[in-house]
């Protein structure tokens, strides 16, 4: 098992990071823990539109954020409950269960 992010990073050739600098916290993180690693490529300008990962990956991140909240009883904002009732998201985290590495 990896003890550390940078560790399982480490195992690839090479690892693209698709991030746009959206949340300046969370783009201090990624500069911190990746930084180092050479086979990392940082894009941050990029077509949202043509970059489906992107899409995916910033809808797991919403995903994990309400199951989080619901576990944690934080209440949701409005914006959070517009897309997905919580028995959508927890239908939804059943699925993705199995597909997680």
């Amino acid at each position: 098992m990896f003890t550390y992010l940078s560790d399982y990073v480490d195992e690839f050739e090479r690892v693209v990071v698709y991030y746009d600098n959206g949340q300046e916290a969370l783009g201090k993180i990624i500069d911190n823990v990746l930084a180092t690693r050479n086979n990392i490529e940082r894009r941050i300008e990029f077509d949202h539109t043509k970059k489906r990962l992107f899409q995916v990956s910033d809808m797991l991140t919403f995903i994990d954020k309400i199951i989080y909240k619901h576990k944690n009883n934080i209440p949701l904002t409005k914006a959070e409950q517009y897309f997905f009732s919580i028995k959508d998201i927890l239908g939804i985290e059943r699925q993705l269960r199995n597909k997680r590495i």
